[in-house]
């Protein structure tokens, strides 16, 4: 009986060891592979083994479900949080930013601070902990709280280097050799940037990491502006830092009341010597001073043939892109003996309309000066400059003093007296009025009533990423749309231009075939009677040039007329020289054979490079209105389709005013899906210096 008992007791014992969830047997579960299997296995013995009670196992298996799932919406989850948190620092950075560039320092350290407080710290708690597990999250959390942190220090940099130059400015008339801060605090926004160039690497690669996120690509743009600012600090703090040299910079005080293709005449200038740091001095000139000093022989553009027998410093800006006019009117300067003998070179131009010194006087206020101190009579009166009649005032005292009836011999004393008046008001503003200022510089550099240009390339690239520069739009490869700038030279016209009135209307009707039809009528009208001064009254003679796309064929003319300039001088014979840029723009200029009054030039020169020209005489007298009507049609690059972009670019001459009006019609069966309409019109009366308008077709 007891032999019976024994293997009845193990068998028991068996079946509960069977029974039992043992630990190895339960991880042997939850591996995955292609072999899962949940039934009984078969021993490799040939014995059969006991399987799990099948409720045990489906829970076993939905618990490891239930981990596993949870996990992975945990992790999107927090993912999410993760991204959505610098998601959030992005928008006040981009904020900060932008306040940065439109000169706004008090509302951008104001952002930047914010972005350094409690609410934009690192993530802490179950979020921070396993926001942390992700692949560059830890980093890009400290990128970011690094990069707010550097763009506070650029910002307060930025307002020490702003004060810097209020002080430059206040010792700006005459010597100054002290030094400033300047350059140390420019120093420190180099340092400043170059941080910010780091950490914008390590956000843009936690981005990539994290599949993207909104306002990455605000990152690459803040980085590409950093980067241009660093060379042009590389470039610019050597040279302004040079002890051993005296840099001098050309500042070109134009007058729009007789406009060159670069803006108004170059009737006075003033020669601004930088060294060490300081403005040693600035000297104001009428124009005359160079050009009397001007021996070289130089045949000038055909158009000014007209008035003046070789090409002069006082007319170097021939051509519409900037950087060409800054360029030519340099050598020009350099060439005259009242440069050229000390050895005087400058490094670079910034041309500046009267708007801009009409602006300041608008934020300061009106100055008054004593007559003795502008050469007016009575000497022993003063005179009040005022914003809204600043370009006349100041003509009408140069007028008399070129006609005798002044009290000074040099006509031009009146900019100087003025210069120094509007630098002290410069230096006594308040804070509020100096971020006025910092405000309307902007609007210059938008409006081209201030550009800049520098010989050093890295200079020069920084102020065309800036829109500084003044340069001319070149159209990309591929460039798919329209290009349009008037360009308006007067030609003894006296002063004129400041009592015309210009309206240029343009309509774009862009065929099925992708054929683009240009209409434009460009209409002046001159109010000169209306001012008692003669030399605004004297009939407007105008050589007028449109610029458009290449490959433009002319379909009609009319308005414009036939002038006849005959060489002043034999220039072969008398030994002038050719500029190699006027003698190219003179070989691509052919004059229409079924349009005489219009001459082409299909070749790029200067900044014209992959456009063309039309070329016509306009005249109009005062109290009358003339106009000037073209059409041409060219080929656009693409086909009308759905989803297809066009884009207009119209730049405006600097110092030009007018009404400006476009439309732009789309092919039949096409609307644009900007406005949903078949026409996009355009109609104001101020223009910035570009205008660019992306249009997409939209099919019916």
């Amino acid at each position: 009986m007891a032999e019976e008992i024994e293997p009845q007791k193990k068998r028991s014992q068996s079946s509960h060891a069977a029974e039992e969830i043992r630990v190895d047997a339960l991880a042997k579960l939850a591996q995955a592979g292609d072999d899962a299997y949940l039934g009984p296995r078969p021993d490799p013995r040939g014995r059969r083994t006991a399987s799990l009670p099948k409720g045990i196992v489906w829970g076993v298996a939905g618990l490891i479900i239930l981990f596993v799932g949870g996990f992975a919406v945990s992790y999107y989850a927090i993912r999410r949080g993760v991204v959505s948190s610098i998601a959030s620092r992005a928008v006040a950075m981009q904020a900060g930013v932008q306040d940065l560039q439109n000169f706004d320092l008090q509302s951008a350290s104001k952002e930047f601070s914010s972005l350094n407080s409690a609410q934009f710290s690192t993530p802490s708690g179950f979020i921070g902990i396993l926001g942390s597990l992700f692949s560059g999250s830890s980093d890009a959390f400290g990128a970011f709280g690094d990069l707010s942190s550097q763009l506070g220090t650029l910002t307060d940099g930025l307002t020490k280097v702003q004060n810097d130059l209020w002080g430059a400015v206040a010792g700006a008339e005459g010597a100054n050799t002290t030094g400033t801060p300047l350059v140390a605090d420019l120093k420190g926004v180099r340092t400043a940037l170059g941080a910010i160039d780091a950490d914008t690497d390590r956000i843009s690669g936690f981005a990539s990491v994290m599949g993207g996120m909104g306002g990455s690509d605000g990152y690459l743009a803040l980085k590409t502006q950093v980067q241009s600012a660093e060379k042009f600090l590389d470039a610019f703090i050597p040279w302004l830092s040079d002890a051993s040299t005296t840099h001098h910079v050309l500042v070109l005080l134009e007058n729009p009341s007789e406009m060159r293709p670069g803006g108004g005449f170059l009737g006075s200038y003033a020669d601004v010597a930088v060294r060490n740091g300081a403005v040693e001095n600035i000297s104001i000139h009428d124009v005359a001073d160079a050009d009397a000093a001007f021996t070289q022989k130089i045949v000038p553009p055909k158009p000014l043939q007209l008035e003046q027998t070789g090409w002069r410093p006082a007319d170097g800006n021939w051509f519409f892109d900037f950087p060409t006019s800054a360029s030519a009117t340099i050598s020009l300067f350099e060439k005259s003996s009242l440069y050229e003998n000390p050895s005087v070179t400058f490094d670079g131009a910034i041309a500046v309309t009267p708007q801009a010194m009409g602006d300041v006087l608008s934020v300061t206020g009106p100055v008054t000066i004593a007559n003795s101190a502008i050469g007016v009579l009575p000497a022993n009166g003063s005179t009040t400059f005022s914003s809204d009649s600043l370009t006349v005032q100041i003509q009408k005292i140069v007028q008399a003093g070129q006609a005798g009836q002044g009290a000074s011999t040099y006509p031009k004393k009146v900019l100087g007296a003025l210069w120094s008046s509007v630098l002290g008001s410069l230096a006594s503003s308040t804070d509020e009025q100096r971020q006025q200022m910092l405000g309307l510089a902007a609007g210059w550099i938008a409006d081209k009533d201030v550009m800049v240009y520098f010989k050093d390339p890295d200079l020069e690239s920084f102020m065309t990423m800036y829109g500084a520069a003044g340069d001319e739009f070149v159209p990309p490869q591929n460039f798919n749309g329209d290009y349009l700038a008037v360009v308006n030279t007067d030609v003894n016209s006296d002063k004129a231009e400041l009592y015309v009135s210009s309206t240029v209307d343009l309509n774009v009707a862009i065929g099925s075939d992708g054929v683009a039809t240009d209409h434009l009528v460009v209409t002046r009208v001159h109010h000169g009677n209306q001012s008692p001064y003669w030399w605004y009254q004297t009939t407007s003679q105008d050589y007028m040039q449109m610029i458009v796309p290449a490959g433009s064929s002319l379909v009609n003319e009319s308005g414009g007329f036939v002038k006849s300039i005959p060489a002043p001088v034999s220039y072969a014979a008398k030994g002038y020289a050719t500029d190699p840029l006027l003698a190219a723009l003179e070989a691509g200029t052919k004059q229409s054979f079924i349009y005489p009054a219009v001459s082409v030039r299909t070749t790029g020169a200067g900044g014209d490079i992959g456009k063309g020209v039309f070329s016509v005489w306009s005249r109009t007298y005062k109290n009358s209105s003339s106009s000037v009507t073209f059409d041409y049609s060219h080929q656009l690059f693409s086909t009308p389709a759905d989803g297809v972009q066009y884009q207009f670019v119209f730049e405006r001459q600097s110092g030009a005013e007018g009404h400006y009006k476009f439309e732009v019609d789309a092919p039949l069966g096409y609307t644009f899906a900007e406005n949903g309409l078949a026409s996009y019109v355009y109609d104001e009366d101020s223009m910035p210096g570009r205008l660019t308008i992306l249009l997409t077709l939209q099919k019916i």
